[in-house]
């Protein structure tokens, strides 16, 4: 079986903006990246929201035209058969808002096991101080199901979500991610799960950074990543996938991609607050926002050649 998987890194998340708001005069001098960091499982920032329905079309249009440059059209991807996500809020949400937009949205996206994220500090991602880093660490930390589950609700997307592989395995779910790993349970579980008899078989899946550089040796940006082609043996599911096909998107991004996340007019109050978002945020920033949240505004290209 021919199969193509987009993986792409998770949006603009809570955590990654304190990296650059504790720099900024966006925070009270007092306030520490610490004492922000007081919830588990963090959520996109509002920013992130934009910013992923905006790249979702771009990335759409990358993954849509990334075998032109071979020409095999075994790489060809003209519509996607499965979303799905690390078992982490924040790919949750940008899974579903990065395929808002797209002429054929997913009914459901699927949350996945072996994909959360890792300890990237570290050389062992399974050592067993590793292993307690991603279970203590608030950017790594998992919400129980419930939790999620009742925070997707009161956002109102929780109808597009699928817990099931994830509750079927909760040791699995809690694995640090590899894609090595992903793909084997790929070809051994979820595939004959859908009783997938098509030829080829594509799908959009959303991780982490400290996931995606462990496969690739790359770092990539926020709702960016790559596309790997394998062949798949159907009738051998303990058989390991063959790779094929490489195509980093990021040493391709085309301008209108939106990355700027850290310039001084994105880093202000006016682009989170006022926001339910991140915590204490907005309450610990230097100036209070009175007017509406800012906003970016997503554009997207329609045109069904360029569309998934």
């Amino acid at each position: 079986m021919n199969v193509n998987i987009a993986f792409i890194r998770h949006g603009y998340g809570c955590h990654n903006a304190l990296r650059t708001l504790v720099r900024s005069e966006f925070l009270k001098p007092t306030i520490t990246m610490e004492e922000l960091q007081i919830h588990s499982d963090p959520e996109l920032t509002p920013l992130g929201v934009d910013a992923s329905i905006h790249n979702g079309c771009v990335v759409a249009k990358m993954i849509r035209n990334a075998w032109k440059t071979n020409g095999n059209r075994n790489y060809q991807v003209d519509s996607v058969n499965l979303v799905g996500c690390s078992p982490l809020i924040r790919s949750m949400e940008t899974a579903y808002y990065m395929t808002r937009k797209w002429k054929n949205p997913p009914n459901k996206i699927y949350v996945l096991p072996y994909l959360r994220e890792i300890d990237e500090s570290s050389p062992d991602k399974y050592s067993p101080y590793s292993r307690a880093s991603i279970d203590t660490i608030p950017s790594y930390r998992m919400k129980t199901i419930a939790e999620q589950k009742e925070y997707l609700r009161k956002g109102g997307i929780l109808q597009f979500f699928d817990f099931s592989f994830v509750e079927a395995n909760l040791i699995a779910r809690s694995e640090p991610g590899d894609i090595l790993t992903f793909n084997k349970w790929l070809s051994k579980v979820l595939l004959p799960r859908f009783k997938v008899t098509i030829s080829s078989f594509n799908l959009f899946i959303v991780t982490h950074a400290g996931v995606l550089r462990d496969f690739s040796g790359q770092g990539h940006y926020n709702n960016s990543g790559f596309l790997v082609n394998l062949s798949i043996d159907p009738g051998k599911p303990n058989k390991f996938p063959l790779y094929n096909f490489f195509f980093p998107l990021d040493q391709h991004l085309p301008p209108d991609f939106f990355s700027n996340y850290s310039e001084p007019e994105y880093s202000n109050s006016n682009y989170f607050c006022p926001s339910g978002r991140c915590g204490q945020l907005c309450a610990n920033s230097n100036n209070q926002n009175k007017n509406s949240l800012k906003r970016i505004t997503p554009k997207c290209n329609n045109d069904p050649e360029n569309n998934l």
